[in-house]
């Protein structure tokens, strides 16, 4: 009976925050501000919902029944305190994903509040430092717009309140374990809004931090410190590398999914040799940026990084750290040397070798072709190969003297990983043919504007397939030399 009582009150508590927000609306409070009254309102019930119910099904009527009720709202136009723009489903996804964090995460409170709140207080507040604060605007999913202002201040929002969630709720965890939780569902959290679009960040954030919660919890503790620090580290690296130009919004996303992994489980071999992939690798393509102009129009390997590149560049990487952190063989480090050294005399290769005044020549007929053609190597960019593996190696030596006795192998896995990159991209990457400026091109759709048609290789294998493939390669010989 308790339970029933529940329900009729979680049903009055949130008509009234909606008749609050709709009066004061229609006393010519903003819309903006009344749309905030019912959105922060209605999300504290997850702590009505934690204190009075004991049943998740009964638990779930509430949510469940508002989102039908928002989606008759929304329809119909009714209700100003809650209206969006018209393609906007945000008060329905919300209402959604509390259903489900109270069905999925009912024997874990911290994963079910802490979901709710980050989207209830985090987001509230992202929202509006951006529309008053936000000075520097980025383009994310669907042409939408967001600010970095706003997505600082949901960082800092969502880490707070999820600092106050696991100290009433996971007391027992001990404070360096609870700080790392709490920053690493702050970042899954921001990167979650920061690809909102129509309203979906109010499914995704819920639903994502809630699951980062429960997975932290009940699978990584001893590792949480680790992996906190190593998410709030890769997303600093990540913006820093955005407000450079190195990286894409999306980019910066597949660098903390990356650094999370390799900074927070790979200790400082792993960690340092990432950054020094990332920044010598950001640093060459900035280098003789006007020579190498015409290139990157044809091709897709130089410029600014995307999540694609950011994953095949570092997601081995990041693969090996996890299998590290689960089993403590150095063989798993000497995978996350070989596949970073792989990336790096790619990455190496090509930023240098298409300076060289010397036509390069296709891998597989040594005929000469356009520099920047997929497949094409030169004396300049082999050694440049050479010099990023060497980077690489030496890099992780100076982290643990360990890896001086294997440095040369550290160096082969690089090379190896750019010599099949190169064999790769002669054979069966997707290279495609603009009949426009008649020549060939990487891209769909050529720099000129025209689209392009297949001209060799396979279409499902692209530069990022290609790439993965080559620090896979260098991974397996970095896992097999120790």
């Amino acid at each position: 009976m308790g339970d029933l009582w529940a329900v009729l009150l979680a049903f009055a508590y949130v008509g009234g925050v909606v008749a609050v927000g709709e009066a004061g609306y229609r006393l010519g409070l903003p819309r903006p501000i009344a749309r905030k009254i019912v959105h922060v309102g209605a999300g504290l019930w997850v702590i009505g919902t934690l204190l009075l119910f004991e049943s998740r099904y009964l638990a779930a009527i509430p949510p469940a029944v508002s989102a039908f009720i928002n989606w008759v709202v929304h329809r119909r136009r009714l209700l100003g305190s809650v209206e969006a723009d018209a393609d906007n489903l945000g008060t329905v996804w919300f209402a959604v994903s509390f259903a489900l964090l109270v069905l999925l995460a009912w024997d874990e409170p911290v994963a079910l509040a802490g979901g709710v709140l980050a989207m209830t207080l985090g987001d509230a507040m992202a929202s509006t430092a951006g529309l008053r604060l936000g000075r520097r605007p980025y383009a994310t999913l669907g042409g939408r717009t967001k600010s970095l202002e706003g997505s600082l201040t949901m960082f800092a929002v969502t880490l707070v309140t999820l600092l106050v969630v696991l100290r009433v709720l996971a007391s027992q965890l001990a404070l360096p374990a609870l700080a790392g939780m709490a920053a690493l569902g702050a970042v899954a959290a921001t990167c979650a809004e920061a690809l909102g679009i129509k309203g979906l960040d109010n499914l995704w954030v819920p639903l994502g931090t809630g699951l980062v919660l429960w997975i932290g919890l009940n699978h990584l503790t001893p590792l949480l410190p680790a992996l906190g620090l190593g998410s709030v580290f890769a997303a600093l690296i990540g913006l820093l590398a955005w407000r450079k130009g190195s990286l894409t919004p999306s980019g910066v996303l597949g660098a903390i999914l990356t650094g999370t992994a390799v900074f927070g489980l790979s200790g400082w071999p792993g960690g340092l040799a990432l950054v020094a992939f990332f920044v010598s690798g950001s640093l060459l393509s900035k280098l003789f940026r006007h020579r190498k102009a015409a290139v990157e129009a044809d091709f897709a390997k130089t410029g600014t990084r995307d999540i694609g590149q950011a994953l095949a560049n570092g997601g081995v990487a990041a693969v090996a750290a996890v299998g590290y952190a689960a089993t403590g063989e150095a063989a798993w480090l000497g995978a996350v040397l070989g596949s970073l050294a792989a990336a790096a005399a790619d990455t190496w290769a090509t930023e240098l070798g298409v300076l060289s005044r010397t036509p390069p020549r296709l891998v597989t007929t040594f005929r000469p072709v356009p520099p920047g053609t997929s497949g094409a190597v030169s004396l300049h960019g082999t050694l440049a190969a050479v010099g990023g593996g060497l980077f690489i190696g030496v890099v992780g030596a100076l982290a643990d003297p360990f890896w001086w006795r294997l440095l040369h192998w550290v160096v082969l896995a690089g090379l190896l990983g750019s010599f099949l990159d190169s064999l790769l991209g002669a054979t069966v990457q997707g290279v495609y043919w603009c009949p426009r400026c008649e020549k060939e091109t990487e891209r769909r759709v050529h720099g000129c504007g025209s689209a392009t048609r297949l001209h060799r290789g396979l279409q499902v294998v692209s530069n990022d397939l290609v790439n993965l493939l080559a620090t896979l390669a260098g991974g397996v010989v970095g896992y097999l030399i120790v």
